[in-house]
């Protein structure tokens, strides 16, 4: 008999299912309870790999009777935050990765598995693309019920606000459709709220006309990152809400699955990404090719190719990094910026602009309705052993630290890596509806989301 710490059968639970349970002692155990952080040590007493919206049911009504809670992966991105100091299973939805697309109505909708690049061909295929971010292997749900940072952020707002419907599991084992009609409390809740009222089998999100769009990078030497990187500050204040982008530093390491002329090396980039003709994303971003980038990328591209550009890899790998958001980035934060990440353990740091009407809220949104501050800095390092994640926290933490003059204070979900105050996270006014609607809907708290909302005191 398996059991967890306080003997329950958790055997027991693989029988009602159509998917597998994996337990400790099994084959396959380290890799079915495996984050995408490498340097993440989830501790499940058991991994559940269910196969339908059914599955996800049997697996909360047994958890709820049997005292257990229930924590989320699909891509595993994101999971160092996860609190496991209680028993609980890990709901590993990976199986579940359905995509159906209606193009007359443009929505989507998606299985609790699906990751970001299957999604993205799935709508390019029809003319169509949701609102991606950066990684193409994270999961779809995660990234957008956390917020969502696209490339497409400053036309179009948080990923979260094109989620149209959300199917989800409650704590009494009610499998349950939130939309603006059914449900209203829980619609607006898990849309910035992440996981934190329920298990998400599936959602519905809105998909937009916009086939292909001018982006990629432009490599600079780092010797040349102050300069850039303060050419970049200036023209962001100049283009439309049409225009994302990312100023970045990188280093990448000396690894044979690198061309020649970038392995080992360490550049300053500009990532534009723009909504329109190739002829006005070519004017728009003419003063960066009059800087003479080393290398140049930019080019009218597939929406569906956009999870490429930041080069983000697509497998698992030990790192340890944080992200805040930013009032501002004067010269004095770029100075700082360059310096602290010229000659560090960290492989790369950036800041994304923000803006558009990402500053403007609808009461049809969710409850992260909008981001005042116009950037966000994120940071990492690989952490392939003890040593290692040690030198670069440190590093990270000494970064964060020198940014105090321009920090906000605030945090955007998807970008925290370690378990931070939840008022941080979720705007003033709506922290307290929040925390009410999860002690309504969860009040044994039995899904550790990766950012827990606390019950009312």
């Amino acid at each position: 008999m398996a059991t967890d710490s306080a003997g329950v059968d958790l055997r027991r639970l693989g029988d009602d299912l159509g998917g597998d349970v994996v337990l400790p002692g099994d084959d396959g155990w380290d890799t079915a309870r495996q984050a995408w952080n490498l340097a993440v040590e989830q501790r499940p007493v058991g991994v559940v790999l269910p196969e339908s919206a059914d599955d996800v049911v049997a697996t909360v009504v047994f958890a709820a009777e049997n005292g257990l809670r229930i924590a989320f992966n699909a891509g595993g991105h994101n999971a160092g935050p996860i609190d496991w100091s209680r028993d609980a299973l890990l709901l590993k939805t990976e199986r579940m990765r359905g995509v159906e697309i209606d193009t007359p109505a443009r929505r989507a909708r998606v299985q609790a598995g699906v990751l970001g690049k299957p999604l993205a061909e799935a709508a390019g295929e029809h003319g169509l693309c949701y609102l991606s971010g950066t990684s193409p292997d994270v999961g779809v749900l995660g990234y957008m019920l956390g917020g969502g940072f696209s490339w497409m952020i400053r036309k179009y707002g948080l990923a979260s606000n094109s989620v149209l419907a959300v199917e989800l599991v409650t704590a009494d084992g009610r499998h349950v459709r939130a939309d603006k009609d059914h449900e209203p409390d829980l619609f607006w809740a898990v849309r910035g709220g992440g996981g934190n009222f329920g298990a998400v089998t599936a959602i519905e999100l809105a998909l937009y006309p916009v086939p292909e769009i001018y982006a990629g990078c432009f490599f600079w030497p780092i010797e040349r990152a102050t300069e850039i990187l303060t050419a970049w500050r200036a023209w962001v204040d100049t283009v439309p809400d049409e225009c994302g982008s990312i100023g970045r530093m990188l280093q990448l390491p000396d690894a044979p699955f690198l061309p020649d002329h970038l392995r080992g090396r360490s550049f300053v980039l500009v990532e534009p990404a723009f909504i329109g003709s190739e002829s006005d994303g070519a004017a728009l971003v003419q003063p960066f090719r009059d800087l003479e980038p080393e290398l140049d990328t930019v080019a009218m591209m597939p929406t569906s190719d956009l999870s490429l550009v930041n080069m983000d890899p697509d497998f698992p790998l030990p790192y340890a990094g944080e992200g805040i958001l930013l009032d501002d980035l004067p010269a004095a934060a770029i100075d700082t910026m360059v310096e602290m990440f010229v000659g560090s353990p960290l492989l790369h740091v950036e800041v994304r602009h923000l803006g558009g009407v990402l500053r403007s809220g609808s009461s049809d949104n969710g409850c992260i309705d909008t981001i005042d501050q116009p950037f966000i800095l994120f940071t990492f390092g690989f952490a392939a052993d003890a040593e290692m994640k040690a030198a670069v926290e440190q590093h990270v933490g000494h970064l964060i630290g020198r940014f105090a003059p321009w920090d906000s204070g605030r945090r955007y979900l998807n970008f925290v890596e370690s378990r931070v105050d939840p008022r941080l996270l979720f705007p003033e006014e709506g922290y307290d509806r929040l925390r009410e609607i999860r002690a309504r809907h969860d009040p044994r708290d039995m899904f550790a989301a990766n950012h827990s909302i606390p019950h009312p005191v």
